[in-house]
């Protein structure tokens, strides 16, 4: 799904990302919001075959609890849909990322036809049905075309262990996975959008997420259906959170104590961004006195309702598409800026500096390169960086901070 908009982690912000997405980020142009899976760009067509019913959204209270289905006899291969195999064998991730797939799938919609859907270094496949709602290409939500109504990935990104957290409604299962869902980027129950359901299998490295437009009672039959699949199962994988933390690098003196930009030399574009969000006066504007590696890059607005967000364009070099899907040589957003002024990123601190302030990594299933969320000592908000250039461009974008004079 996205556009640069919200990253597409649920924890960050509770508040409507688009994943993927964000939603993960996913949107032609759309954004990607926390709390989104990245649907859009995740259900990019292929070929199939679809039947010529009607499918109703049915929205009924949800059970007290899920049962971990994947504990249950594994599905053969033989019983599972060619193309899911064929995902798999593919994906990057899947030594780390066993496939799921439901039992007795034609159960939950007779006249869905399964096709492949795109999930970055992941996995993921689609059901269509031939009426009802759905996600269009344009990954605009659609009324009546039923495409991607509902559906399954193994996302790319390494699964931190807080996805489900959060969410409107979150499941603890017996085997200590978890599931958290709600409506995608919490959006109102009018608005077109599927639930959306952020799940972390036991020993699983990845994040999986699943969705359907065929309401809550649609979505949770879905989760509680999913099996393993025989010959598809990647090898035992902690959470990353559950894994031994490297100690944080320390930085030294906050770049943003340094002497203040002028106005006059920093570009209108991020200035008319930062007013756009209210001037924060808890999040007082930031900028990148040097680019570095990406010196020459264009820059432009981005959309993150609500708050302030700017990306870099290159001529080439790596970046990704407008539906965020990575590119090798396009330079599309190879670096980004924003700010969250609410957030709760909980992934491991990386980087602090003498002033108490951190940088925390992003992982999961985006296509950002290499991300962090900084928070400032003081401010009551993070700024959100990334870089398509690697490790040490993203310390040096953060060594490059600098507050703007006439900023709170």
């Amino acid at each position: 799904m996205g556009v640069e908009g919200k990253p597409l982690n649920r924890t960050i912000v509770v508040a409507a990302f688009s994943l993927l997405l964000a939603a993960c980020g996913l949107p032609t142009e759309t954004s990607d919001e926390p709390g989104t899976t990245v649907v859009a760009a995740a259900d990019a067509t292929t070929t199939s075959t679809v039947a010529t019913t009607t499918s109703t959204t049915v929205d009924l209270p949800a059970p007290v609890d899920l049962e971990p289905g994947w504990v249950e006899p594994q599905l053969l291969q033989s019983d599972v849909p060619k193309i899911l195999t064929e995902q798999w064998s593919a994906a990057e991730n899947r030594s780390w990322c066993s496939a799921l797939f439901p039992v007795d799938a034609e159960s939950l919609a007779p006249d869905a036809a399964i096709r492949s859907a795109y999930f970055g270094g992941g996995w993921a496949v689609a059901w269509d049905l031939p009426v009802g709602p759905g996600r269009a290409a344009s990954g605009e939500y659609c009324p009546d075309c039923g495409r991607g109504a509902y559906g399954i990935a193994g996302t790319g990104g390494s699964a931190w262990g807080d996805e489900a957290d959060g969410w409107p409604s979150v499941v603890e299962m017996s085997d200590g996975s978890k599931v958290g869902y709600g409506i995608e980027g919490d959006a109102s129950p009018d608005s077109g959008a599927p639930m959306l359901a952020h799940l972390l299998v036991k020993e699983e490295g990845c994040l999986y997420n699943v969705w359907s437009f065929l309401g809550e009672e649609h979505l949770l039959d879905l989760l509680g259906r999913l099996r393993n699949v025989q010959g598809l199962q990647g090898t035992p994988t902690q959470w990353q959170s559950e894994l031994p933390q490297p100690d944080a690098v320390d930085l030294g003196d906050p770049p943003w104590d340094q002497p203040a930009l002028l106005l006059a030399v920093v570009p209108s574009i991020p200035e008319d961004e930062w007013a756009e969000a209210g001037s924060p006066s808890t999040c007082p504007m930031l900028y990148f006195a040097d680019l570095g590696d990406a010196g020459g890059a264009a820059i432009r607005a981005a959309e993150n309702s609500g708050e302030m967000l700017v990306a870099w364009d290159l001529g080439d070099g790596p970046g990704h598409n407008g539906d965020s899907t990575p590119c090798a040589d396009c330079g599309r957003g190879v670096v980004g800026l924003g700010t969250f002024q609410s957030s709760s990123h909980t992934g491991p601190v990386a980087y602090t500096w003498s002033d108490g302030s951190e940088a925390r990594l992003r992982t999961g299933p985006y296509s950002y390169g290499v991300e962090a969320f900084v928070s400032v000592e003081g401010f009551d908000c993070d700024y959100w960086i990334w870089t398509h250039l690697g490790d040490d461009h993203l310390v040096y974008l953060m060594s490059q901070l600098r507050r703007v004079e006439n900023s709170p």
